[in-house]
């Protein structure tokens, strides 16, 4: 698969930019509808767990289907099979078993959509994520009290 996707911000720790992924991902196994989407991928430091996917569906109406994942979730699918829920992801090989492509499979009540991208620019870009995030460092950068507060119900914050 021939991997386009690009980079938005540095996405270096000094100037804590959260880098952005746009690439393409060709639909697969479906009759009708457009062959390819626009897809971003997207980080931020306020949920450092997670990776945002947005699938731009009407590039007239930039209207888009967006889906919250696991960041390590993604990063093992990078590597291997992942996910048991709603979003899968595995990468997947040519003829002669090399991996170029990841393969996401996004599942609900009205059916199931396959998707394919290039796995380099994936893996770049988690890469980005993780220099700018090492793993195990995400919970540093959550407002505990915030967060307790919204699970409690509370508006503000405490002192």
């Amino acid at each position: 698969m021939n991997d386009r996707s690009a980079f938005a911000g540095p996405g270096t720790r000094g100037d804590r930019v959260p880098p952005v992924l746009v690439t393409t991902v060709r639909r697969l196994f479906v009759p009708a509808g457009p062959d390819t989407l626009r897809c971003r991928l997207r980080y931020t430091l306020d949920d450092p767990y997670a990776v945002t996917l947005d699938l731009f569906v009407d590039p007239v109406t930039d209207l888009r289907v967006t889906w919250v994942v696991s960041r390590e979730l993604l990063d093992r699918g990078t590597r291997g099979p992942s996910g048991e829920g709603d979003f899968r992801v595995r990468p997947v090989g040519d003829r002669y078993g090399t991996a170029g492509a990841l393969r996401f499979t996004l599942l609900r009540p009205e059916g199931r959509v396959c998707l394919e991208t290039g796995l380099s620019g994936v893996r770049r870009w988690l890469d980005a994520t993780y220099a700018l995030v090492p793993a195990g460092d995400e919970s540093r950068l959550l407002d505990w009290d915030a967060l307790e507060a919204a699970l409690l119900g509370r508006g503000g914050r405490r002192s």
